[in-house]
């Protein structure tokens, strides 16, 4: 039941992100009828989580002694449809170090949220709160500005921790390869024993993956909610509106 309820959460961190791209700039563009500043608008709201992003392939990088040439927290673009809010200049290694700097983003983001709830709520796997509780316990800190602060860079970091399509290239060649090496060993006949503490590690890390991610599933969702109130809003006063297509590979 842990799996699936992370597994749930994980989707919905993703779903949301994607939605909450896309609705920012598309709120900028009602308002400007700008392109650009839909782009500016939805740096300037999440620059804390592309710093931190950035910052993490770079360190990783380092830690591993993979070269780098540099980090960049900025609007560029990418290709001609496709614009970036940070990179950094990685050269090539080995598929292996390469998978662990593209997932460092995620790993990091949620310590950071992590973090901001248990030290700013008193939130945890360990405390036994609820959904109702865990928000109970937000909502008697609302009168202090801190409190804000935490709910903005919970969204910030959460909405920016997600490995691009160009962080996640590696990864394909390494899954196949423990897979199928897995697979091998038990058609080998292998029975893996895994010892009762490492068991009760994983699921105590997989409880806190989910908490730190069900904030900020909570967080991004009342996010959305007001971000799509205001955006229905605007189009009925100013009669404009925009249509969201996904773009589908062929």
């Amino acid at each position: 039941m842990s799996i699936l309820v992370f597994v749930l959460v994980f989707t919905l961190t993703i779903l949301l992100q994607q939605w909450l791209h896309r609705h920012i700039q598309g709120l900028a563009l009602i308002l400007t009828g700008k392109p650009g500043c839909g782009v500016r608008l939805l740096f300037y709201l999440l620059w804390p989580g592309v710093l931190l992003h950035e910052a993490s392939h770079y360190v990783v990088a380092k830690l591993l002694l993979v070269r780098t040439n540099g980090m960049n927290v900025g609007i560029g673009r990418v290709k001609r449809s496709q614009i970036s809010l940070g990179s950094v200049n990685i050269e090539r290694s080995d598929p292996i170090r390469e998978s662990v700097i593209g997932v460092a983003p995620f790993i990091v983001g949620v310590g950071a949220i992590w973090l901001l709830v248990s030290w700013g709520f008193g939130i945890s796997p360990e405390s036994g709160l609820s959904p109702e509780q865990m928000v109970r316990r937000v909502a008697e800190y609302a009168y202090d500005w801190t409190t804000w602060l935490d709910l903005y860079l919970i969204f910030a970091v959460s909405t920016a921790m997600i490995p691009s399509a160009s962080d996640r290239e590696p990864w394909g060649p390494v899954i196949t390869f423990f897979g199928l090496g897995v697979a091998l060993l038990f058609l080998m006949g292998w029975t893996p024993r895994v010892p009762s503490n490492l068991v009760v590690l994983a699921r105590q890390t997989l409880d806190a993956l989910t908490v730190a991610l069900g904030i900020a599933v909570v967080v991004n969702g009342a996010v959305a909610l007001l971000l799509w109130l205001v955006e229905r809003t605007v189009e009925r006063v100013s009669g404009k509106r925009v249509e969201y297509r996904v773009k589908r590979k062929r």
